[in-house]
């Protein structure tokens, strides 16, 4: 097979050969140990440089070789990898393994990939959210929605109505989401707060709000926990950026009063389209919701 040598081979007459000639009973080669991963050689070749995967043999040409015990090797460096470890985690644990160590691992593993699947759960069903219900929505028209109780990670918002609180903010949340919650920050959304009704146009933001599966262990959320209740709600789907958004404000809370509704909760603003699926804020689509006693 090409690829894979054998000590005590024929030496060949060139020098070249001879290089190429490893001490071991059976090797292979960069090319043949890839395939017989399934990764490619650049891979093995970024493991070399950070130490996780070295070959068994350099040549003094500089060719690399590898032995077929470390296909074993490899299968536990992927299945690590795959439980959420990082790279440095597996080389660490590889460096000092044993029985005890490995079960500790792996129950390590087992809550991370709990997380990736809660992760998971909550992307899928804002997907449908997106797709089933809010894209289907008239644009730009009020009306009536029963939602279940919806789980966010919150964000408070300076009251200063600038862009560099509203990004302070957003990096904060970002980061938050990120560390403590191991989600990231979309969909993005808002609590809005409106000092007087009748002006809509002068809202102000006091949360940043994302949507999450509920919580297998709230308190590592730091009080950033809130419930978007399940019940009756009048909402509105806006078309265009926030710039505009107040004129669906406007529709929403007139729509309230004309049904003689009452309001219960804050409003809700969730990014449906954004900068994420189009560079022009004309295609945006908000999704803004406030709970209502009818």
């Amino acid at each position: 097979m090409h690829g894979i040598l054998k000590a005590n081979a024929p030496r060949g007459r060139g020098k070249k050969e001879d290089d190429m000639q490893p001490p071991s009973t059976l090797l292979l080669s960069t090319g043949e140990f890839a395939r017989m991963c399934n990764v490619s050689k650049e891979l093995l070749i970024h493991y070399d440089k950070v130490g996780l995967l070295k070959p068994k043999v350099i040549g003094k040409n500089g060719y690399r070789y590898y032995s077929l015990k470390q296909l074993y090797l490899m299968d536990a460096i992927r299945f690590f990898l795959d439980t959420g470890m990082s790279m440095k985690e597996v080389k660490t644990y590889l460096d000092n393994r044993t029985t005890d160590l490995f079960l500790e691992a792996t129950q390590a593993g087992i809550e991370k990939m709990k997380k990736q699947r809660d992760v998971l759960d909550a992307r899928i069903g804002m997907m449908r959210y997106i797709t089933q219900r809010a894209l289907l929505f008239p644009k730009d028209k009020p009306r009536l929605s029963f939602w279940d109780e919806t789980w966010l990670i919150t964000t408070d918002v300076k009251p200063e109505r600038t862009q560099q609180a509203f990004a302070q903010a957003v990096s904060e949340h970002a980061e938050f989401c990120k560390s403590s919650a191991g989600v990231t920050k979309f969909p993005l959304g808002r609590i809005v707060h409106f000092p007087c009704s009748d002006h809509p146009e002068d809202f102000v933001y006091t949360k940043l709000i994302t949507w999450i599966s509920p919580p297998s262990h709230p308190a590592l959320l730091e009080g950033r926990l809130a419930c978007k209740p399940r019940g009756n709600y009048a909402v509105i789907l806006h078309r265009g950026g926030t710039s505009t958004v107040a004129r669906s404000y406007a529709k929403l809370l007139d729509y309230v009063k004309e049904e003689g509704l009452d309001l219960v909760g804050p409003v809700y603003e969730f990014d449906m389209n954004s900068y994420l699926m189009s560079d022009s804020a004309d295609d945006y689509l908000l999704h803004i919701s406030v709970l209502v006693d009818m």
